[in-house]
């Protein structure tokens, strides 16, 4: 399977079937990983049908994803049809409905098996007469673990048989079912009571459990015979039991009510269509629900692969992403999740698992600018009210553990924190920051980004409290936002390299690293009109950041700059020294837009060409197809995107409302839709379904005019 083309499925639950490196998703079943929360298994099940005791080898001929379904279709094999339905439900079942046709003048009795392996360590699997049932408590590397219950079986058939389970050695990851050892059997073995396995003794290493459901039936010649197999993860353990809604039956995977209730974007510049596509896609497929453990409000998680959990980074700018959705519920979520679960110093957590909040890091995350977009589009005081305090308590820890000494500016103490790994902005501090892979104290850089974001919080924190008559609160946070304000335009802007930069808290000087995220600044009121022209001039300037397809993370003057994502030699998954990543160029285009709004004619520029060479790099254009897949970063020269990584599901840019505000030339302020077009030459698009508070519009831009009208 070509990595261009893979297929991602969800339900908006805690499971994900979103393969990294897909090999066969062309057989049926899942046999390529799944995701159970934030856990990777290599596979779930697979499927096989026999006739005769023979394997049919059928063949994958078509695949198309409809309404979050995957529809396949095999080629015949003597006579016999195949089709298969996969899917994953809201209420976490992966779910395969096969249907087989006859198309011979002789009936057919067919044999079709789901089996799956697992391993012999933990509980036992319980074998149920037509159903088997496996325990674990599932984890990765040092996360806490996930207590689980998956029930494989066959609901809809009362013919269905649970095959006797087997330990055994030997074999391959493959889905080939003649590795099974049910194979060389005559009949198909069946338990003789239901019971859990009885472990060997001795058990020998790298032996695994070998577990199945099977079904008989006889196909009628010119008929069909459809059956259904299904996987229902079910967590259950100490403090968690959830039970989630059965979905309707007519929209199991719900992608048709989550459709109902996003944007309809149309648009005569089509590779914004599908941006806007892909990034609804990815919110219905990495939301959760709430009601587990630590999730106790409905939450988004980072991306697949070993991304699949609510993460802090991603949460602030996916705010951005789902205020445009009618229902408010995820983006309220999303805030309350996090702030509910506030450490006990003020800490907001940097990943939320669901059984502890051990180990569970800090990122440096733009809170404040997410909080306030969402607001935009679906203002409410009682949220406010809600996480106001443990906000309150948030900047305080800011305050007290990242800026001890109180310059007003943001200290970074490892690289993982920044969210941007094997960058020159930490060597030039410590030289062997590039090798630390853990969430503790290594080193202190007042980090221009994370000082920033910190700005915006406390800045869009005086509102909130001012207009909850919260006097005292909106004192302390209008004086820490002057002593935010004075001090990074003062003491982080460098006059020589026109840009802003990190400081070395100890000598007190800047680092000399001229990184993107010391662009970030143009979206606030920081800098003085004259620095803000030399930042679009550094910006705009071919030898340091206008590659062909930019930002790069390094101004290629940097003596680390890599296109190609090598550092120290070595090709890295997430390298910070000179690739261009969506989610910095997210932030420049939001802060491009920001100076352009106010007639600056330069801004207005370097906006369009940004957004153009932006658009053509994560639409697909430049590869050649028709869907946008956003990766983690690209090749600043070529465009091409880091396939290699096998993450393409990211909630780390926005780019959404980006292509809304920037394109579409409106913006949601004061409660009502404005007109206010940063770049001219824009495209004619509809955009249906609009809200801002109770309300929802419809957008549309005919000729250059912009009509709004309410929905």
């Amino acid at each position: 399977m070509n990595s261009r083309h893979k297929i991602a499925l969800g339900g908006g639950g805690f499971c994900l079937y979103a393969p990294r490196f897909p090999r066969y998703q062309h057989h049926p079943g899942f046999a390529d990983e799944v995701l159970i929360s934030n856990v990777l298994l290599p596979r779930l099940y697979n499927i096989a049908v026999l006739e005769d005791g023979c394997l049919l080898d059928f063949h994958n001929s078509k695949m198309d994803v409809k309404n979050g379904v995957l529809h396949c279709e095999y080629s015949g094999v003597r006579g016999l049809k195949m089709r298969e339905q996969r899917f994953v439900t809201t209420d976490d079942r992966f779910v395969c409905n096969i249907e087989l046709e006859n198309t011979t003048k002789n009936d057919r009795d067919v044999t079709v098996v789901m089996w799956t392996t697992t391993d012999v360590e933990g509980e036992p699997p319980s074998l149920e007469g037509d159903s088997f049932r496996i325990r674990r408590q599932l984890s990765m590397d040092d996360c806490p673990p996930v207590p689980t219950e998956i029930v494989f079986g066959s609901p809809d058939s009362k013919g269905a048989r649970c095959l006797q389970g087997v330990f055994a050695e030997g074999g391959s990851d493959r889905p080939d079912y003649e590795e099974t050892p049910w194979y060389g059997v005559a009949d198909f073995p069946t338990p003789s009571a239901k019971r859990p396995m009885e472990k060997p003794s001795p058990i020998h290493p790298n032996s695994h459990v070998y577990l199945g459901v099977f079904r008989h039936y006889a196909i009628k010649s010119g008929t069909k015979q459809t059956h259904r197999f299904e996987a229902n993860v079910i967590f259950k353990g100490k403090g968690i039991n959830y039970r989630p809604r059965r979905p309707d039956p007519k929209d199991e995977s719900g992608w048709l009510a989550f459709r109902d209730k996003a944007p309809k974007f149309t648009c005569e510049w089509k590779e914004l269509e599908r941006i806007v596509e892909d990034r609804l896609r990815a919110i219905h497929l990495l939301r959760c629900p709430s009601g587990v453990g630590n999730i106790s409000s409905p939450n988004i998680t980072k991306g697949n692969g070993q991304f699949h959990l609510p993460n802090s980074f991603a949460a602030a700018a996916a705010l951005r992403e789902v205020r445009w959705l009618q229902d408010a519920n995820l983006g309220r979520g999303i805030l309350k999740g996090f702030f509910d679960n506030v450490r006990q110093n003020g800490m907001v957590p940097g990943n939320l698992y669901m059984t502890s909040l051990t180990q569970c890091g800090f990122f440096h995350a733009d809170w404040g600018r997410g909080f306030e977009a969402f607001d935009e589009t679906h203002p409410d005081k009682a949220t406010k009210r809600a996480v106001i305090m443990e906000m309150q308590r948030f900047t305080k820890w800011l305050a007290n553990n990242r800026d001890p000494e109180g310059s007003g500016l943001t200290d970074i103490v490892n690289q993982i924190e920044s969210g941007q790994e094997l960058s020159r902005r930490f060597t030039v501090i410590d030289d062997k920051s590039d090798r630390s892979e853990a969430h503790e104290e290594e080193f202190r850089v007042k980090g221009i980004d994370a000082s920033v974001f910190r700005y915006r919080l406390v800045s869009f924190l005086h509102q909130v409290a001012e207009e909850l008559q919260e006097k005292a609160m909106a004192n302390r946070f209008h004086a820490a936002k002057e002593v935010i304000h004075d001090i990074i335009r003062k003491r982080m802007w460098d006059e020589k390299n026109a840009i802003f930069m990190d400081l070395d808290p100890k000598s007190r000087r800047r680092t000399g690293v001229k990184a993107a995220v010391g662009f970030y600044p143009l979206g606030t009121d920081i800098p003085t009109p004259a620095q803000q022209e030399k930042l679009l001039k550094t910006l705009a300037d071919r030898k340091e950041f206008w590659t062909k397809y930019p930002v790069p993370s390094v101004a290629m003057s940097d003596p680390h700059f890599d296109p190609e994502g090598k550092w120290r030699g070595t090709r890295r998954d997430t390298p910070w020294n000179g690739r261009s990543w969506p989610m910095i160029n997210s932030q420049i285009l939001e802060s491009l837009a920001y100076v352009a709004e106010r007639s600056n004619k330069p801004a207005m520029r370097l906006c369009k060409e940004l957004f153009k060479r932006t658009v053509a790099m994560v639409s697909g254009e430049l590869e050649g197809i028709e869907v946008a897949r956003i990766c983690e970063h690209y090749h600043p020269i070529t465009g091409r995107p880091s396939r290699y990584r096998g993450i393409d599901l990211l909630m780390h840019s926005f780019l959404m409302d980006n292509v809304f505000r920037i394109a579409g030339g409106f913006v949601v302020r004061f409660g009502e839709i404005q007109n206010d077009p940063v770049i001219d030459d824009m495209p004619d698009f509809k955009l249906q379904g609009v809200p801002v508070g109770n309300k929802r519009y419809n957008v549309e831009r005919k000729n250059g005019k912009l009509k709004v009208n309410q929905d």
